[in-house]
């Protein structure tokens, strides 16, 4: 981790006393309620930013999530590190070496107890604490911070400014000009305008296991953007088109807690798509960024890039794996049932004991599976569409078939494959979780009114359903207008393109993966409105 810190010879221009008219206290219990002070030309030192439960975000030199506080100068001047000191409430206090920070660096320490110039003698409080920063044994800086939760900080925007938390952490580099949107400190994960480099080491007993027993989770460690864990489970993931070998571009699961409790950024699974059966490699990005915008629970996505034992094997899509912590941040309850299916698995008797069980209280109680598939199984009426209604999320299923049918999602619950179901204790009712969107905005799709999902096909053969279905298709084809993904294609192609030119073991040439994306601009362009003329054709 870069410090941004300089050891050398005292400048010429020697810095000068600090000197303010009247400390100015910011009080960050909860929120910020005082300005901080403007820098002056003369001392602009600042604390920048602290992290007083530091679960994952970064560690220390010895490999410690050590708690931190980041100086910054924002002065024209350089100050003398000698004439610095930190002292926590209780008056613990650290006091700075020879050194310089030169203006506009920043100085990140470990507030870990440890003896250390870059080493607080104190750690910070998670539940709170007050931290007070002095230049020539003159205070030009005082904090008091509250609770805020794992992996996120206090931090000033921009550089020296207004206090805000922050989910996204920024240790011993600038913070930027405005706090990120994002609340939530997993979405650093998932980045979609830059590529992150992730490394497994597998052991050579490991890896002989997976290719006997390539499902089966074997040791191995992770290191990921600053955080490291000695102890993860890895196995291989895939099935049909795109499982591979390990000496291919092999799809892999990382389980952070298979051997020991750890967490990154709140998770505790990492999936990692190999993205053989998309050319293109932003068709998952596109297809999730839709359901999203629908309102419908999708998974977030990042590109990576992976080594594994110190060799490249290419770009990979970082996807947010469907358990508990993805139903928190979509459900009120997230206690409920979460079954996958494979393929051409659906609310079937023959299917339902077979239905793979990934979250929820009892994987032995199927009787809301089979509660719907009695409904199914009989004649559909009005009667039965209103019975259904108490058991499934009927709208959230049609306007999920709709929007399969405008990203051209034919390996989805068009086909009874990639899906999960979840059992919301809320309503009661079973929601469907969209998954596997690799092969989308491609020809082979089905038709609109092709699928063979059953609830779907129920929908279709009670006129009423089938009408609602007609304008939900209408309302996806102008949500896919109205969010112009045509334009990102341009910026992805132009950032992703030297990874995907030098990916070792990629099954797709440069030129390829360029007329994939023209392909996938062209769909965008001109499929809605290829839905919208089917539509007007039936009298919709």
């Amino acid at each position: 981790m870069a410090r941004m810190r300089t050891f050398q010879a005292l400048p010429l221009l020697l810095p000068v006393a600090c000197t303010t008219p009247e400390l100015q206290v910011t009080d960050l219990a909860p929120a910020p309620a005082i300005e901080a002070p403007a820098p002056t030309p003369a001392c602009g030192l600042r604390i920048n930013e602290l992290q007083s439960d530091n679960d994952s975000t970064v560690m220390d030199p010895g490999f410690v999530f050590s708690d931190w506080v980041e100086l910054y100068n924002g002065g024209g001047l350089s100050v003398d590190l000698a004439t610095v000191a930190i002292e926590d409430g209780d008056g613990a206090r650290w006091q700075g070496v020879g050194g310089a920070l030169l203006p506009g660096e920043h100085l990140l320490l470990w507030a870990d107890g440890e003896e250390g110039e870059d080493h607080l003698p104190f750690a910070l409080s998670a539940d709170g604490d007050r931290l007070t920063l002095f230049v020539d044994g003159q205070a030009v800086d005082r904090i008091a911070t509250g609770p805020i939760g794992d992996d996120r900080a206090w931090a000033r925007y921009p550089d020296g400014g207004a206090w805000q938390v922050t989910a996204l952490p920024t240790p011993g580099r600038s913070n930027g000009a405005r706090p990120p949107t994002s609340d939530d400190p997993s979405d650093r994960l998932f980045q979609t305008e830059r590529v992150q480099r992730l490394q497994l080491t597998i052991p050579g007993r490991s890896w002989a296991s997976l290719e006997d027993e390539p499902y089966l989770e074997v040791p191995a460690s992770l290191a990921f953007e600053g955080a490291w864990f000695p102890l993860v489970g890895v196995r291989i993931k895939g099935q049909l088109g795109s499982l591979r070998e390990l000496d291919e571009k092999v799809a892999l699961k990382v389980d952070l807690n298979e051997y020991e409790d750890h967490e990154l950024r709140g998770l505790t699974m990492l999936t990692l798509n190999n993205m053989v059966q998309d050319p293109s490699y932003v068709h998952e990005h596109l297809a999730y960024s839709v359901y999203r915008a629908a309102g419908i629970p999708a998974p977030r996505v990042g590109w990576v890039w992976l080594e594994v034992n110190g060799e490249d094997l290419g770009l990979y899509l970082l996807v947010e794996s469907i358990d508990e912590r993805f139903l928190a941040r979509w459900y009120a309850d997230p206690s409920g049932h979460l079954y996958e299916g494979s393929y051409g698995q659906d609310f079937d008797h023959d299917d339902i004991e077979d239905l793979e069980y990934d979250e929820g209280p009892d994987p032995e109680d199927r009787e809301a599976l089979q509660a719907v598939a009695d409904i199914l199984d009989e004649a559909p009426t009005e009667a039965g569409l209103a019975r259904l209604r108490e058991r499934v999320d009927v709208d959230e299923f049609v306007l999920n078939m709709a929007i399969e049918a405008l990203i051209l999602h034919w390996d989805g619950y068009t086909t009874s494959n990639n899906w999960r179901f979840y059992l919301d204790p809320v309503s009661g009712r079973f929601q469907i979780i969209p998954w596997g969107t690799d092969q989308t905005f491609v020809d082979e799709y089905l038709g609109p009114w092709e699928g063979r999902g059953r609830v779907f096909e129920y929908c279709l053969a009670v006129p009423r359903c089938a009408h609602e279905y007609d304008i939900t298709l209408l309302y996806a084809a102008d949500l896919l207008d109205g969010l112009a993904l045509d334009r990102q294609l341009d910026p992805l192609h132009d950032w992703l393109m030297p990874y995907i030119e030098v990916d070792p073991r990629s099954e797709t040439s440069p030129e390829g993966a360029s007329d994939e994306l023209e392909a996938t601009r062209e769909t965008l362009l001109s499929w809605p409105d290829v839905v919208r003329g089917m539509v007007a054709e039936r009298g919709g």
